[in-house]
């Protein structure tokens, strides 16, 4: 069971400082983007697995359910917030 929390530890890790060494060797702003992005991807599946002991049984369809409306709510109050924003900024001239 502690060496569970201990590979998602050092996987957290990992995911946390290549961002960083990305940031500092890298000049290809895309690429770069990219490895924010799948680290940050990356990140929030080993969160999952290993800390909260996420887990894919039908046993524990629930969980499912229920983190999947909750993802729906951030996706609709995050992409309401930026169109409500561009919008906003779009008409305002600023």
């Amino acid at each position: 069971m502690k060496n569970k929390y201990l590979f998602g530890f050092l996987y957290s890790i990992v995911l946390t400082v290549t961002p960083f060494i990305s940031l500092i060797l890298l000049t290809n702003k895309t690429i770069i983007l990219l490895v924010l992005i799948a680290c940050g991807i990356s990140q929030i599946i080993v969160h999952f697995f290993y800390f909260l002991d996420f887990n894919l049984y039908l046993k524990y369809k629930w969980y499912l359910i229920s983190l999947l409306f909750t993802l729906i709510i951030i996706t609709i109050l995050i992409t309401g917030s930026i169109w409500i924003m561009y919008h906003m900024c779009k008409n305002l001239l600023i």
